[in-house]
């Protein structure tokens, strides 16, 4: 299975930019699935987390705008699902907003992409809805938590309600049972508030059976309403809370993934670089992967070719390192456990 834990795994094993960026060009030749697509088909959201820009009224007046119709995800998926190895619903907004959402997956089975996942905060799931994602083929189900308490949940996810995510995990339960899809992620963003809960994630949460609990760093978008954003301070202390939550985490055969190598995101990460220029296909009601890929008048052949996309790539085999400055860790830093 095409998992992110095996992308992240090949990713730290292969340090060769050069190379990824030969493997991105040898599939694009050879006609091979090798992108990564991260889809909202609905520029909106039903929370407001302090952690997310969705609580900067700013920005939320300039970009939470904006929906693809199922005629016009129709038409991307036509032109982009044949290359992607992943297809994620759920990259910025809440797809769930998206009112026929199990549609979605259904979508992207029917191109036969190898793994769909779906990464939602959970609150508008119905019974009927995961059930519908189960059938439609799912392979991972991806639910947001900010807090293994009632009070820190609620404060840092306004909007949402910490019985009804429960409620929503114990639905999720009832479908997997007999070992059926999809696998189950939690996502957990780490601020200096919520740290000490680390401990107790697989006390709160190993009755539903993740498959993999992810460990994000806050990182700081500007304007949010979270304002705590510092952990370095707090290093030794999230390093500890992820070795033990590591360490209990072995008898109950759950994943962890977690970036331990640079938690303040500070670092230049060319990981990052190479993931984004090579391989992460964007799609929004705002973009569809670049802003000059007018989709609704060229197909991707066409797109391609008038951007020399293949001759794009081998520059990058014969220089890797951009001239301008690389990316910060935030993205493609996760370690394996």
């Amino acid at each position: 299975m095409a998992s992110s834990e095996t992308l992240h795994r090949l990713n730290n094993l292969v340090r060769s930019p050069r190379v990824k960026f030969a493997a991105a060009l040898g599939a694009e030749l050879l006609g091979l699935r090798y992108t990564i697509i991260r889809l909202d088909p609905v520029n909106a959201c039903n929370l407001r987390c302090g952690m997310c820009f969705f609580s900067n009224d700013r920005w939320r007046a300039e970009n939470a705008k904006g929906r693809l119709t199922k005629e016009d995800l129709e038409r991307i998926a036509a032109e982009l699902f044949p290359q992607a190895l992943q297809v994620h619903f759920g990259a910025s907004m809440e797809p769930t907003m998206f009112k026929d959402y199990p549609w979605l997956v259904e979508l992207a089975t029917r191109h036969r992409v190898p793994f769909i996942g779906f990464t939602t905060n959970g609150q508008l799931l119905t019974a009927e809805g995961i059930r519908r994602l189960s059938e439609a083929g799912l392979d991972e189900i991806t639910v947001s938590t900010h807090g293994t308490e009632k009070a820190t949940y609620e404060a840092l996810m306004p909007g949402a309600s910490f019985d009804r995510h429960h409620a929503v995990l114990r639905m999720v339960a009832r479908v997997r049972e007999g070992g059926r899809n999809p696998r189950l992620r939690l996502n957990f963003t780490v601020n200096p508030d919520n740290l000490r809960q680390v401990k107790d994630l697989i006390k709160v949460y190993g009755e539903y059976r993740p498959d993999t609990i992810q460990i994000r760093p806050v990182f700081d978008f500007g304007g949010t309403s979270y304002r705590n954003t510092d952990l370095s301070h707090h290093l030794t202390a999230y390093r500890e809370a992820v070795a033990d939550l590591v360490a209990a985490s072995k008898d109950r055969r759950i994943r962890i993934l977690a970036n331990t190598k640079d938690p303040t995101h500070q670092k230049p990460n060319i990981s990052a670089h190479v993931y984004r220029t090579a391989f992460l296909r964007p799609v929004s009601a705002t973009k569809v992967w670049t802003d000059d890929f007018s989709w609704r008048l060229e197909s991707l052949d066409e797109y391609s070719h008038r951007t020399h996309w293949k001759r794009r790539l081998l520059r990058h085999v014969l220089r890797p390192y951009p001239k301008g400055k690389l990316p910060l860790s935030q993205t493609a830093a996760t370690q394996v456990y």
